[in-house]
């Protein structure tokens, strides 16, 4: 994903999604649930001066996670996103990378502190079981401040749990 048309590679890595999994199912070994995220890799095409006169150009797809409890009965599922890497690089601030739920039009910056997509309620083969959202990203822009180079970060989508 960049400004001119190179990829960005956000990536949910097996190891995040391990290690989320890992921190949060352990302690609640009865309340097991899967996390799967598709469309790991998200990119941009080439901006037009369309794009820059709206300030902004969205990526061409979204990232798809779906939470499917396995075990255990009711629990609280959260998910989480955000930014592994300090900037964009060439000078681009993390921020202008943004990101919204596909059922939701707030676009939001990205940052180096979790931020809550989404949470609910969910109920083994019941309430929201499974349940999958869609997050969008665009990558702000700035005809003054941004010089062409290839620009690219990772982020990182994390499961969290709580039982009642």
């Amino acid at each position: 994903m960049s400004i001119l048309g190179r990829k960005l590679h956000g990536g949910i890595t097996s190891a995040a999604i391990s290690l989320a999994l890992a921190l949060f199912a352990s302690p609640l070994a009865a309340q097991r649930t899967i996390l799967t995220v598709a469309g790991g890799t998200v990119t941009f095409a080439a901006p037009t001066a369309a794009d820059y006169t709206a300030g902004f150009i969205n990526s061409a797809t979204g990232v798809t996670f779906t939470l499917n409890a396995q075990t255990g009965a009711s629990r609280t599922t959260t998910i989480s996103i955000r930014s592994t890497s300090a900037s964009l690089g060439n000078g681009k601030v993390i921020g202008d990378l943004q990101w919204r739920r596909s059922d939701l039009a707030t676009w939001n910056s990205i940052t180096l502190t979790d931020a809550q997509v989404e949470q609910r309620v969910q109920v083994r083969n019941g309430l929201n079981d499974p349940w999958s959202n869609t997050i969008f990203f665009r990558m702000v822009l700035t005809w003054t401040t941004d010089a062409p180079a290839t620009y690219s970060a990772t982020y990182q989508v994390t499961l969290s749990q709580t039982v009642p």
